[in-house]
């Protein structure tokens, strides 16, 4: 049975700065939290509606699932880990950086592709949605568990990154063109205004997708839209 100060603290953790206090945040779904098990993420505890053999495992009835789940249909199922530190990059492989990206849901995909490309590291400035936001959870589908994200100063850290440095912008070079050598490092710009000036001036190559010859209605595609397709072509060269 779960205290009402108990219910309370779980449902805070919806707010970063409630997470960040605690060190701890929400994984809802059966899926999501197999993979953050298995990936040895610490958890404090585990949820469910329905009666389970393993240990783990805590009952509650189902009003309570819905005063702690972070959306408006409840899953039967949630826990909540911990905020684990992640593993420093090497710079050995190809890492990915999104500068100011503010939609959780992007967020999410984008730790979904790094996955399923098998980027290890991926960064955001400090002014990004946060990680562990549970929209940003959902959205990777327990790809965080294998997902090295950290949150920094992007333009102290791509001053002093070693490799190549590749930018998609409007007005970069085809990518199709670019012999792309790793390791590197691919920058992506906010969801409205693309990569800063600051960190622009920081890029190393300059590269854009093509769009078709035919007249575009559109300035750009969605962010994550532009992750797929560069870190298709990045992974396979």
């Amino acid at each position: 049975m779960l205290t009402k100060n108990k219910v309370k603290e779980i449902r805070f953790l919806s707010q970063k700065k409630y997470r960040q206090k605690k060190n701890l945040f929400i994984v809802e779904g059966e899926k999501a939290i197999s993979e953050f098990l298995n990936a040895k993420w610490n958890y404090e505890a585990i949820y469910s509606i329905t009666e389970m053999e393993d240990p783990k495992f805590t009952t509650i009835s189902k009003s309570i699932m819905s005063k702690i789940t972070q959306f408006s249909t409840p899953s039967p199922v949630l826990g909540v880990f911990e905020i684990q530190k992640m593993k420093k990059d090497t710079f050995t492989g190809f890492s990915l950086a999104i500068d100011s990206i503010k939609d959780p849901g992007n967020l999410g995909n984008i730790i979904r592709l790094c996955d399923w490309f098998g980027v290890e590291h991926l960064y955001c400035n400090n002014e990004s949605v946060d990680f562990f936001n549970p929209k940003t959870i959902q959205a990777s589908m327990g790809s965080l568990a294998r997902v090295n994200c950290h949150s920094c100063d992007l333009n102290v850290f791509l001053e002093k990154y070693p490799n190549t440095i590749y930018g998609a912008t409007l007005d970069g070079e085809n990518f199709n063109n670019v012999l792309i050598n790793s390791p590197g490092i691919l920058v992506l710009g906010n969801e409205s205004n693309g990569i800063s000036p600051k960190i622009i001036n920081l890029l190393t190559k300059k590269i854009t997708i093509p769009g078709s010859r035919k007249k575009n209605h559109i300035e750009s595609i969605n962010v994550s839209s532009a992750a797929a397709i560069l870190l298709s072509k990045l992974i396979k060269n």
